[in-house]
């Protein structure tokens, strides 16, 4: 039952970063102008890059914050192997930004522990 309920935590927030993506996307844009572009290669529309940046980057933050919140007793584990993924993205796109995921990861983790602190009493 408990590996169920963490597989839901995991559905849960894919979906929240599915739809919340091209926000925080546009959002990171604001913030750092020109790590999304339109030239290269592939000539993707910009959209698309924001849809990228911004999965990963929600997916950092909803991943850390409900298994934290409301993950079971493994759920350190869960996160760390969760996020490889992601890091090894982060790693290879945008290494410049790399303190952006950490501080959402951190800021996911306490707000989080907060969430967690709340429903247990």
């Amino acid at each position: 039952m408990k590996i169920i309920k963490n597989f839901i935590i995991l559905i849960v927030s894919l979906l929240l970063s599915h739809f919340l993506a091209v926000y925080v996307g546009t959002l990171y844009n604001n913030l750092f102008p020109n790590v999304i572009g339109t030239g290269g290669i592939f000539m993707v529309p910009k959209e698309f890059g924001y849809y990228v940046i911004g999965i990963i980057i929600s997916y950092i933050f909803f991943l850390t914050l409900l298994f934290t919140a409301f993950g079971g007793k493994h759920k350190y584990w869960w996160i760390g192997i969760l996020l490889i993924p992601a890091a090894v993205v982060e790693f290879y796109f945008d290494l410049s930004h790399i303190y952006v995921p950490i501080l959402l990861a951190l800021a996911g983790f306490l707000l989080g522990h907060l969430i967690s602190r709340f429903f247990e009493k």
